[in-house]
């Protein structure tokens, strides 16, 4: 993170005005792109700045920081304001469900990322302070991002709680207690908020603001009812929002919970989304992967009858992560450091009758330490492709979904640890195909 980087008033463009804070565009720089300026009504005092050092640099290093929008930069304004830089995310949760509810499937997948987010922070000592629908923003590739992260501006710029109520643990709304158990209260209305349309306590008409507050302070919230939710769904999200913190569960037994239903298969709803992962199981001739064990046939799918077209949704392109079908890319011990080197748990694939043809060019991995840059290339235009990360200790690969337009994609990474990259893509109708395997820090990678 840059500190102190001086900007001009005319490199500004408004974009939103908050409650504490101004938002504005950054004109970006040629072959730039286009930023955020948060701009904070009073300069940040020394402790502070300190403050946010050490949280964006404990984000960092959270194997799921790509997750997560961080502090790019502390910039100072002519006028004395400091603001703080950050990608541009053209679209927050409000945004995608004013048309209505997100698909179910959707919503767990989201659950899954920011809970994995939160337990991870949790865990280093982290506390978001604020998870609200609109700091769970979408970037231009479709992937999801929790921002806003931390607590040393919340306690320097003290919110108001009207405007959040809805979305506010009960005893962060009777005393200020900003804490890992609000953090999960909060993450549960903000998926209340996705799988219906509206928060789980929305203003009555005629009602005052405080009624709100009342109804959250007293009231259970309500079931989510008319879709075809699992009711393991709703009882956790009921869990979630307990009025009593200490009966909430914790973000890391809620992630196990969401990894479980993701387990059980894909959950049906008015759209489709697993088309990548059966495009890329047929080319292979592998197993699915084991969150989807109840595969929708292609038999199944036309008997539902036509598709609908896919909204642009936040999940968009990370829906299908959880569904993809993950060659088992190993990292393997070479012969000198077979101790030091335990392979990930994968099953070994059946023989393949039909291979696919490694036309994909990865190039060698840039290294940065805490990240690796991909990049590739291929002839023609895909629909998406699947970057395949198998990390050294790791139990199975993890993919990332990313548009067809691409051809370069970050990776967040633990330092000394090895890992190995494969790049999968399809356009959707032929076989899908593969790339060659790249990997850093000397490992070792097959399938």
């Amino acid at each position: 993170m840059t500190l102190m980087a001086e900007i001009s008033l005319e490199s500004l463009v408004p974009r939103a005005t908050g409650p504490v804070a101004s938002v504005y565009l950054m004109a970006p720089p040629a072959g730039g792109r286009t930023a955020v300026l948060k701009v904070y009504p009073q300069p940040l005092d020394r402790r502070t700045y300190n403050a946010i050092e050490v949280e964006q640099a404990k984000l960092a290093g959270l194997r799921s920081a790509s997750s997560i929008v961080r502090v790019e930069s502390i910039d100072e304004l002519p006028d004395g304001r400091t603001g703080l830089r950050m990608e541009f995310c053209p679209q927050s949760l409000p945004d995608l469900v004013a048309t209505g509810p997100l698909p179910i499937g959707d919503v767990v997948v989201l659950a899954q990322i920011l809970s994995s987010v939160l337990a991870e922070a949790h865990a280093a000592g982290l506390v978001h302070g604020g998870v609200t629908p609109s700091n769970v923003l979408e970037r231009p590739s479709g992937q999801p991002a929790l921002a806003d992260f931390g607590l040393a501006l919340r306690l320097r710029f003290p919110r108001d709680l009207m405007g959040d109520a809805a979305y506010t643990a009960p005893e962060v709304l009777r005393d200020g207690e900003l804490s890992e158990q609000a953090d999960v209260y909060g993450l549960g209305a903000v998926l209340y908020l996705a799988l219906t349309g509206q928060p789980p306590f929305p203003l009555r008409t005629g009602e005052p603001v405080d009624g709100v507050i009342l109804r959250v302070l007293r009231e259970p919230p309500p079931e989510v009812s008319g879709r075809d939710v699992p009711p393991a769904l709703t009882g956790l999200l009921t869990r979630m929002m307990a009025k009593d913190p200490d009966a909430r569960p914790d973000a890391a037994a809620a992630l196990a919970e969401f990894q479980k239903l993701l387990a059980e298969g894909p959950v049906e709803d008015e759209l489709d989304f697993d088309d990548f992962r059966d495009e890329l199981a047929a080319g292979r001739n592998v197993p699915i992967a084991t969150v989807s064990a109840k595969p929708v046939t292609k038999k199944a799918k036309q008997a539902k009858g036509p598709k609908k077209s896919r909204r642009n949704l936040l999940i968009g392109i990370g829906s299908a992560v959880a569904l993809v079908a993950v060659v088992p890319v190993m990292v393997q011990p070479g012969k000198d450091d077979e101790a030091a080197v335990p392979p990930p748990v994968a099953s070994t694939p059946a023989p393949s009758t039909t291979p696919v043809v490694q036309l994909i060019d990865l190039k060698p991995p840039q290294d940065k330490g805490t990240s690796v840059v991909l990049t590739w290339s291929f002839p023609k235009t895909m629909t998406k492709y699947a970057v395949i990360v198998a990390e050294q200790g790791a139990k199975k690969p993890q993919p990332h979904l990313v548009p067809g337009v691409s051809t370069t994609f970050t990776v967040p990474v633990s330092p000394g640890l090895k890992y190995c990259f494969e790049i999968q893509g399809t356009d959707g109708a032929s076989v899908p195909v593969g790339s060659n395997m790249r990997g850093i820090r000397g490992a070792t990678c097959k399938r």
